[in-house]
């Protein structure tokens, strides 16, 4: 294996791998920089070595324990590529994560998109919207709102302040549960069918899945339903609902932000992120 010198290619992406140093390096966790170093031509690297070296490296960052290194790269305006699980597409087997070029998630504007890539995803449901009473909080994980610098419970009990000045609907509260728990017993599908008016998160990918199931949402954060939800809480009454046409444009659109192993090793991720 032919180690490439960063210091010989200032621009060759970095790819981190927080278990490089002062833990053994589990499969699970080391196969997304390995895969995505291989279609871009990177090095992987801990994290800690990767601070060192010059700001025209960009990174590659696999999840929010690297939390840190996302805000990093915001304050210092270097380039990164986040990676995390897909929008959709995973509901037999997770296939797809998305990979985000700048953000850790896609809020850019809906691009025309043709559906070849949507027609790839396994189990994917699109369902008319539907009334229901409650109001379903979902917030995101604690270490996905440390970006923010908020934590859950401040910000669950702030939302749910405010909606008590807003509206009479009962209030249920959905906290973020390990994936092989949440996608089989309680999994929010059944949470959103249960009578269920909207849901509100922060940046949480429920707000995708609501849009997509039937149930409008209100994203208080940078999230990849932003565009065909509402984004204020004073539309708590009536959230903003898509039509069909939207929600189609937008999944295609987010097609094209996840990608599977064998495409991020062939450099198809690669290239459909920096066209």
């Amino acid at each position: 294996e032919v180690i490439i010198d960063p210091c010989r290619y200032p621009t060759q992406v970095l790819c981190l791998d927080r278990k490089m140093e002062a833990h053994p390096r589990k499969h699970r966790q080391a196969i997304f920089a390995d895969t995505f170093a291989r279609g871009c031509d990177g090095m992987v690297m801990s994290s800690q070595a990767a601070w060192h070296l010059p700001q025209s490296h960009p990174w590659c960052i696999r999840g929010m324990k690297l939390g840190r290194s996302v805000q990093y790269c915001w304050e210092t305006g270097r380039t990164f590529y986040y990676i995390d699980n897909g929008y959709f597409g995973n509901s037999v087997k997770k296939t797809w994560f998305r990979i985000i070029k700048n953000h850790v998630h896609d809020i850019r504007p809906i691009m025309a998109r043709d559906r070849s890539r949507l027609d790839r995803c396994v189990g994917v449901k699109i369902r008319p919207f539907y009334p229901g009473r409650k109001i379903l909080i979902a917030p995101p994980s604690e270490k996905s709102l440390t970006l923010w610098d908020m934590h859950p419970e401040t910000w669950v009990a702030q939302v749910r302040d405010q909606l008590k000045t807003l509206t009479d609907r009962p209030i249920e509260i959905r906290l973020k549960r390990p994936r092989q728990e949440r996608m089989k017993v309680d999994t929010i599908e059944e949470a959103l069918a249960d009578d269920v008016h909207c849901l509100i998160t922060y940046n949480s990918v429920a707000a995708c899945e609501a849009v997509m199931l039937g149930k409008p949402a209100i994203c208080l954060g940078p999230n990849a339903a932003s565009v065909v939800c509402s984004q204020d809480l004073a539309a708590v009454e009536n959230p903003k609902i898509p039509s069909d046409d939207e929600r189609e444009a937008w999944m295609r659109h987010l097609s094209y932000s996840q990608f599977t192993f064998q495409e991020m090793a062939d450099g198809t991720a690669w290239r459909v992120l920096n066209r």
